[in-house]
């Protein structure tokens, strides 16, 4: 992706910076998330493969996007969209392949931090950018996506007659419609030793 300079042939595909930004507000309201790309890197408005720079505001959108539906969805409906700003940020400015930088929320805001100290929702967070980095993907290189199902649930291993007996419950994603899970892989392992290659199970028993 940067015929210009000597590397180690690993062709990447974009670059993600994760921040929490600073701040609060008086009546401790949600300050919320905010996008950062860079249309200009020193003065040059393409990448060295000749794509135009304004690919790094598509990235930016689709992932704000995505994080801002799931969290309004699943956890506050006045999640605050702070917008998408075009700043001289290094992260968003140097790399040589399309960027962003996430700021998620404020880490000084007592209304924001309610939400980033919940596992859960650090786990849609991450998923949601997770969805708009895929989704900026099928947009830019035309590449089909299938999001990885959610992890099981109701899982039990009964043991009988010298087997185990492994069942478990597929967990729908109300939020990605291609998160289905068509079959699933079981791996094992022998005491101390490390897991196999796996197996494939069928259906959600094994």
């Amino acid at each position: 992706k940067n015929p210009n300079e000597n590397g180690y042939n690993i062709p990447l595909d974009l670059s993600f910076a994760f921040h929490t930004d600073a701040g609060t507000t008086l009546n401790d309201s949600i300050i919320g998330t905010l996008g950062i790309y860079t249309r200009l890197s020193n003065g040059d408005s393409v990448f060295p493969t000749g794509t135009s720079r304004i690919t790094n505001r598509y990235l930016a959108d689709l992932v704000q996007t995505q994080i801002v539906n799931d969290v309004r969805t699943l956890y506050e409906p006045i999640w605050e969209r702070r917008g998408l700003w075009d700043r001289s940020y290094s992260e968003s400015r140097s790399p040589k392949v399309p960027s962003m930088l996430l700021e998620l929320l404020s880490h000084q805001n007592f209304a924001d931090m309610r939400y980033g100290l919940d596992p859960n929702f650090r786990f849609t967070v991450s998923r949601a950018i997770y969805k708009g980095i895929l989704k900026y993907l099928n947009v830019t290189q035309n590449k089909q996506y299938v999001v990885q199902p959610l992890p099981v649930k109701s899982f039990s291993a009964d043991v009988a007659d010298n087997r185990v007996n492994l069942k478990w419950l597929p967990v729908n994603d109300t939020l990605e419609p291609t998160a289905k899970p068509a079959k699933y892989i079981v791996y094992k392992r022998v005491g101390d030793g490390g897991f196999d290659n796996g197996r494939i199970a069928e259906k959600n028993t094994f």
